[in-house]
């Protein structure tokens, strides 16, 4: 085996049992117990889940409903 591939591959199993390592402290730290919780963080009283409230997105609703109000008429 050449010294490069020796260097790879001792470096490759460093990397594994790196990421190993710090996948098996996340999960006994308590990490994962509530996956969901971080994904509602964003959202508060004024911005609830569920609901648009950016006028970007108004807007663009605003408009779709306009273009089939005036489909339907014609």
């Amino acid at each position: 085996m050449s010294t490069g591939a020796f260097i790879l591959v001792i470096s490759s199993l460093l990397i594994i049992s790196g990421g190993l390592a710090l996948f098996l402290w996340a999960f006994f730290n308590g990490q994962f117990d509530n996956i969901q919780k971080g994904s509602m963080l964003p959202f508060d009283e004024e911005e609830p889940a569920g609901k648009r409230t950016d006028q970007i997105f108004m807007e663009k609703e605003e408009g779709e409903a306009q273009q089939r109000e005036s489909r339907k008429t014609k």
